[in-house]
């Protein structure tokens, strides 16, 4: 942040430099005298006031975030104007109390309200300017992190499956089938080779289509199927309408091992999962329901790895657009539901 704001007040010096000098330059192309003090006290206070103001057009881009919606035009347009306002009344007080301070004599800045209707067009330029270059950057460190977080992620989610433990119950489950139904253990290990490359083979943008996220999540439900057999028992249902929308890569695979953890039944041991997306009224909203014990009033349920890192997650991509709920279903045991804007 320290050099962002080195080189912010760097392009304000330069540019208040570059100008005084156009000008001067200017009134000496017309046979006139350059007049650089009053060249250079006019253009400082212009540009470094329009630099102290920044914070204030920074503020309303965080508040109401570059969009086609008449919410976050009418918010611009009230910013630019006070913008223009505060600019043009600042430089008008300013000159006034330094041209004399300088020696420059009084200072004229014309007929006042001609004069905010001119310096407004430009000003309208330059809020727009720093707008743009501000959800630029804003855009790129968000990305950046989720970068970060998505090979942290994968690390994490690879290192977590294949832990021995995970590797030696599956082959386990493999060698006990091989000689009584070598056609089921044949198709154990495809499901296990098959997760492993598609874990291997997540895309390297950090968001991919929901469709994604569902065939990996399916695939390693397929991979807990072969080791849980008829204890595990899973649907998976993906609304047309919003296979497409775009979502963090390996944001169901923390929840879904979340659910098979503690979503058991106690009494019968067996876990009864059902992964559901649905689109509606601009968000999607992915349901992840088991039948086991419930969440417990007795422990946090944001110190559960899969929904502190899920919620992290959604927190650096949307902010506070997004949502992850939890609560008891209807039907028995634990609901989490994450909801996205799209």
């Amino acid at each position: 942040m320290k050099h962002v704001r080195l080189y912010i007040f760097l392009y304000f010096t330069a540019g208040w430099l570059l100008d005084v000098v156009y000008r001067c330059l200017d009134a000496v192309a017309r046979n006139q005298p350059p007049r650089w003090a009053d060249r250079s006290v006019e253009q400082a206070t212009g540009y470094y006031l329009a630099m102290a103001l920044l914070p204030w057009a920074f503020f309303v881009t965080r508040r109401f975030p570059i969009a086609r919606s008449l919410k976050s035009a009418g918010a611009h347009l009230g910013g630019v104007v006070c913008f223009s306002l505060a600019h043009t009344s600042l430089m008008w007080g300013s000159r006034l109390i330094l041209f004399p301070q300088f020696g420059l004599g009084p200072y004229d800045y014309g007929v006042m309200p001609t004069r905010y209707f001119m310096e407004f067009p430009s000003q309208v330029i330059h809020y727009s300017v720093w707008v743009g270059a501000y959800t630029v950057y804003h855009n790129w460190l968000r990305t950046k992190n989720l970068e970060q977080e998505l090979v942290a992620a994968r690390l994490s989610a690879l290192a977590h499956r294949l832990q021995p433990h995970f590797l030696f119950n599956a082959l386990n489950a493999v060698s006990a089938a091989i000689y009584e139904d070598p056609n089921r253990a044949d198709r154990m290990l495809e499901r296990i080779s098959d997760f492993l490359r598609a874990t291997l083979r997540v895309p390297e943008s950090p968001m991919v289509p929901l469709a994604t996220e569902f065939g990996l999540a399916r695939q390693y439900l397929e991979v807990m199927k072969a080791r849980l057999e008829d204890r595990l028992q899973f649907e998976i249902e993906c609304d047309a309408t919003a296979a497409s929308a775009q979502v963090p890569a390996l944001l169901l695979q923390p929840l879904v091992e979340n659910a098979i953890e503690h979503g058991q039944d106690p009494v019968s041991g067996r876990v009864d999962l059902r992964v559901q997306a649905t689109r509606r009224n601009g968000f999607v909203t992915i349901s992840i329901r088991d039948r086991g014990r419930g969440f417990s009033s007795d422990v946090p349920i944001s110190n559960g790895h899969g929904l502190s890192n899920a919620r992290q997650r959604l927190k650096t991509v949307y902010g506070d657009h997004a949502s992850l709920g939890f609560a008891g279903d209807s039907a028995g045991g634990a609901r989490v539901d994450v909801r996205i804007p799209v």
